[in-house]
């Protein structure tokens, strides 16, 4: 099959911060671990570039909201609560040499950011906001090791939202509550704290609920992550490669269960996949 090229289209720059810079970008081409993928949609995506980029931390960070995003879909599929709040990662850019460039891909959260969390009734009283499945999310993720919480608040203003994007930001009832409309956005690691210990021991605990829930290859693809984070490129090479065929195979799913579009009488069109890859060695 002939390489296809796809189409990558600037809409507006996105947000900035210590680390990276994020633009908003209409995408049919998603390069990354195990190869790049070209779709018939165009995906409204974040294009998170590093200021200081390191060899192979485009990747680290893909990893990282990758082993969340699939807690997620564990917590989400048991029920905890029944709106997905991470975006999917799509993929991952990793560049040396001259001019070097460590840049990742994800689902663009549409919304804004900067909700009050706090609440102030008719007698002055000041109340905290209650985001709709926000405790749940939070006590979930933390007892994998993953601290969701970290970073959400204002840093001149605590009472503000951070790092939470927000569909709908109007309280309802008598105020004191938001709506499940929203997205936690950041997966650096000055945003949010995984102890791959306590990660490990989750993973070691549920491993056969999680590999009935999530499939045993996306299992392994979370062990394997972790693993890849403690270790990098001290990994055996075997491993790595068993790595980078899990990661382009869950690529490929997540943009085909997002952009795929069926007639109703057949088969829903396909995304195409090509043998130029990223790698992680």
């Amino acid at each position: 099959m002939e390489a296809r090229k796809g189409v990558i289209e600037y809409v507006c720059e996105g947000g900035f911060g210590g680390s990276a810079t994020v633009c908003v970008e209409l995408r049919t081409e998603f390069p990354g671990v195990g190869g790049t993928i070209v779709t018939h949609e165009g995906v409204a995506s974040a294009f998170r570039e590093e200021f200081s980029p390191s060899p192979k931390s485009a990747h680290r960070l893909f990893l990282r909201h990758t082993i969340v995003k699939k807690l997620e879909d564990y917590f989400h599929r048991k029920g905890v609560y029944m709106f997905a709040h991470v975006p999917r990662p799509l993929g991952s850019i990793s560049r040396d040499g001259d001019s070097p460039s460590e840049a990742y891909i994800y689902e663009w959260a549409f919304g804004t950011e900067g909700f009050p969390w706090e609440y102030v009734d008719r007698e002055g009283n000041r109340t905290r906001v209650q985001l709709h499945d926000w405790d749940n999310f939070v006590t979930n993720f933390h007892r994998a090791g993953v601290d969701v919480q970290m970073d959400t608040t204002d840093p001149d203003d605590g009472r503000i939202s951070k790092n939470i994007i927000h569909q709908y930001s109007k309280p309802v009832g008598n105020g004191r509550e938001m709506n499940c409309l929203w997205k936690r956005i950041d997966f650096g690691y000055e945003s949010m704290k995984i102890d791959l210990e306590k990660l490990s021991q989750f993973l070691h605990d549920r491993r056969e609920d999680l590999e009935k829930v999530l499939r045993t290859e996306r299992y392994e693809m979370i062990v394997l992550a972790k693993e890849y984070l403690k270790k990098g490129r001290e990994m055996r090479e075997v491993d790595i490669g068993r790595l980078d065929s899990l990661v382009g195979e869950y690529r490929y799913s997540s943009l085909r269960h997002y952009v795929s579009r069926g007639s109703g009488i057949g088969e829903p069109e396909k995304v195409y996949i090509s043998t130029r890859t990223e790698s992680l060695l």
